[in-house]
Parts: C-alpha cells; structure tokens; sequence
C-alpha cells in the first residue's frame, strides 16, 4: 500500500471528486503517456474511491472514449451532478483535433456521460454543448462544473472560457450558462471576468458557512491554483491576501465535501526524467488536503488530514546530532553568525519527520533534508522572514557547468513552489516523504507539495543563517 496513489503505467491528471453515503470517488483523467513527450493523449476518466485518504481503490474506467470519428476522442475534466429523479450526469470537456466543429477549426465542445450509478457513466451522443462564437470564443470552452442555485430554481454551468475578440493574455474568464433540466442552456454573460489570464482552468464553486468560494487553476500569471470568495455568487469576488492551496506542484485542485469536511484534490507533477532539474510534467500523483475556514474573515487554509497523518507510525531511534558551524553550548539549540545546522540520521526515502522548534532570532531558517554534513548537496525549506517567503531549494540547483560560475546562483529558490511564510515565533514542521513525492505542513496554515529526486538518506534537521533556534521536538516515524 502506498499513501499517495498513482495508478499503475499511467499518471494522474485533473481530479473530479464527488462524495456520496460515506464515499469519496476520486475520478481522474488517466494519462497513459503513450507518445514520449506528448501528455493526456487518449485520456478518459478512471475511477478510484477512498473513505479515508489513505486506502485507495481503483475502479477501472468510468466513461469510454469516443472512436477518432467522434468529438470524444478524448474526455477531460468536468463535474458530476445527480439529478431529481436520481441519474448520475458528468459533463466532460470533449476533444479531437482532427474533427473540425466550426468555421473547419478544432474546438472544445461539452459532452455528457449518464448513469444509475457512479462507476459506469455511458455517453449521450445527441448532447453537445459547444461555444455560441458570440460571447465566447471557440476553442478554450472546457472543464464545465454545473451545480444547483436553489434561488434560481436552475442549474449553473462554468466553463473556462475565454471572451470572443479578447486579447491573447487577459481575455480569460469564467462563462456562464443556465439549465432547467440539464439538457437545454442559455448561454450568459461572464461569471468571473477579471481579465488578469490567459484562462481559468477547472473553475468550482462552493459554499462553506457564510461564504462561497470561487476556485479555478491558471498557468500564465503563475501556475496554481487559487480561491476568491464572497457572500454571495454575484460577488464581489475577494482575493485574499494568500489565494492559493499549495504549491505549482499540486495544479487543478478541485474539492469535495462530506457535509463536514472540505476535501482538496489535487496531482503533483512529475518531472521530466525524474530529475530536479528538468522541467515538470502534465500529470503525476494524487495528493489530498484539507481545507479549513476561517469562520470570520472567510479565508481558507490547507491542512494534513488526519488519518494521512496516521499513516507512518512506527518511530525512529534519533541518532546523536552532529552539528555544522554551530557555535552554541547546548544540544537543543543551533546558533550561528553565518550559516548553522543541527543535523540528525535520516530514513532513505520513505517516512515522516515532524520538528518543532523556536526562533529566538534570524536572517534565515528552516529545515535541511537529506543534506550530508558539510551542507553541499540536498534540499533545504527555506524560511525567509524579511521577505515574508517559504520555499523549496536544492543545492547544487544545476549540474556544475564548464565554469565554477554556472551554478544558477541568480535563481534563489524554486519559485514555483514559493508560498507566503505563517508570521511567528515558534514553527511546527511535518514532512511526508514517499519515493520522490514529498508533501510539507507548516504550523497548520500552509502545504507545500514537490517531488524530490536527486537526494536520499544522508541527514535532516534546522538550520539558521545569522541567529539562534530551539528545537524543542523532533521525531521521525517510518
């Protein structure tokens, strides 16, 4: 068993939860990687559930393809809605490039699969919903997630959508359309335009408390996914001060609630050649948070789920610290006018380290992983106060080139997996690492997802640049 779950010979990619009597279906766009470098070719949804996040089981796949003749060929995100009558309906983002739908250009369209049940949805070849050429443009007319507006007594659809005669880059936006019976739409004016991206993927609405939440994943501005919230759907949409789930590595979260929880459903990349290096892919891992609310301001934060948290349990024996640069008297604490470490044993490549610890004061700090005793290769989660930052960082951060220069000392971090720092004095950290996945919880605020390959066992523990630290716990578990 494994806690995060890839399906075998193939990679994850957008998620489609869906909660129902005790459940969790997790549909998920199954990447087969058939052509080396090509991502989410004859991609349809597969079906995996879970009742607690760690024990999941694979279904098969849940809708068909369609044959290179049909507008199917390949099936993307959407949504799932149970009707009145008590029929399963997943609206899916249909595609092939080779059928020209419109003006002979390849477009996006909307296809529906239906069913008695969740684990076999058959497609209904008499609905298409393709774009109306007028309010939207054609082509990026995808991820479409239709609930229910009691207010309306309708049924909402979103799409990520781009306004026809937009500019290249700002002219995304999230199209509405509305349904009495989920067979016939009205198309409607924007239901979020804030010409800021080139498109909003995966777009979602919820409502939790006294708020709706607006979720939706970009690539151009930054590659995320983000929340907005309001009181009520007509906005106005805030964005809050931190607006995302996690890091670029976690992309298309989309999230399921069981009335109690607020479930998010994300992937994390792979990267190309599975090297920290290299570029990151399209498709990877499943990976699953928490989502808490702030009940006054509205604000969200992704925490560890519980039974995640269960997952490793037997402890590991700490070994006699060794230190780097530390001019400290005490075993509990590091301290340094430059660069300083408390480095313990670490497990190879499969285990949790949780580690508490006090700043007293810094330039810098954080945590060192799988790094050796002179500090000159590994990963660091580097704590910057100044700027207000967390982020991942290996070192070296290239293969050494010709020159001794040519060590990417102008890249400072990995930028895209750089969250807003938790603002206080005493930091607990959680580290879930398995295989090259590796999944971090600060202080109950933040997560921060990446994949780690180039680095293993060796040692871990808090470094400090300029300052002093207490550690006041650390404990590994395998």
């Amino acid at each position: 068993m494994s806690l995060f779950y890839q399906p075998e010979n193939a990679w994850v990619g957008d998620l489609i939860p869906y909660y129902e009597d005790g459940m969790f279906y997790a549909y998920y766009l199954h990447d087969p990687r058939i052509l080396q470098g090509k991502y989410a070719e004859e991609t349809t949804w597969h079906l995996a559930t879970t009742k607690d996040f760690v024990h999941v089981n694979y279904q098969g796949e849940a809708i068909q393809r369609g044959t290179k003749e049909e507008y199917n060929l390949n099936n993307y995100t959407g949504s799932v809605i149970k009707d009145q009558q008590g029929k399963y309906h997943a609206f899916y983002t249909a595609f092939n490039e080779n059928k020209p739908f419109s003006n002979g250009k390849s477009v996006q369209l909307v296809m529906k699969a239906v069913g008695d049940n969740l684990y076999e949805l058959e497609t209904d070849p008499g609905f298409l919903f393709p774009s109306d050429g007028k309010i939207y443009e054609e082509f990026d007319w995808r991820d479409p997630f239709v609930f229910w507006v009691e207010e309306e007594q309708c049924y909402y659809m979103l799409l990520a959508s781009r306004r026809q005669g937009a500019g290249d880059l700002r002219g995304g936006c999230i199209s509405l359309s509305k349904s009495k019976d989920l067979e016939h739409w009205e198309y409607c004016e924007p239901f979020y335009d804030p010409k800021m991206y080139i498109t909003m993927e995966c777009p979602e609405v919820f409502k939790m408390g006294d708020y709706w939440y607006l979720v939706f994943s970009t690539f151009s501005d930054r590659f995320t996914t983000h929340y907005r919230y309001a009181k009520s759907l007509e906005g106005p949409w805030i964005i809050p001060e931190d607006d995302v789930f996690d890091t670029r590595a976690n992309y298309a979260i989309k999230t399921a609630s069981d009335g109690e929880r607020r479930i998010a459903f994300g992937w994390v990349a792979s990267k190309e050649g599975e090297n920290d290096f290299n570029p990151w892919d399209w498709g990877g891992t499943m990976v699953f948070h928490e989502l808490i609310q702030n009940a006054q301001t509205g604000e969200l934060k992704a925490v560890m789920i519980d039974t995640i948290g269960e997952y490793f349990k037997e402890k590991v024996k700490l070994s006699v610290p060794v230190f780097y640069n530390d001019h400290s008297e005490g075993e509990k604490k590091v301290k340094s006018d430059t660069l300083g470490a408390m480095l313990f044993n670490s497990p190879e490549d499969t285990f949790s380290v949780t580690i508490d610890f006090d700043v007293v004061k810094a330039k810098e700090f954080g945590v060192a992983l799988h790094v050796d005793e002179g500090m000159e290769a590994g990963y660091f989660l580097r704590m910057l106060p100044e700027q207000n930052l967390i982020a991942w960082d290996f070192w070296p951060r290239a293969e050494k080139g010709e020159y001794q220069w040519q060590i990417k000392g102008d890249i400072p971090y990995q930028v895209e997996t750089s969250r807003l720092l938790p603002k206080a004095d005493r930091y607990q950290v959680t580290i879930l690492r398995e295989g090259s996945m590796c999944v971090v919880y600060v202080n109950d605020e933040i997560a921060l997802s990446t994949r780690l390959y180039n680095h293993s066992g060796k040692k871990l523990g808090i470094y400090v640049v300029q300052g002093e630290l207490g550690l006041n716990e650390i404990e590994i578990k395998e």
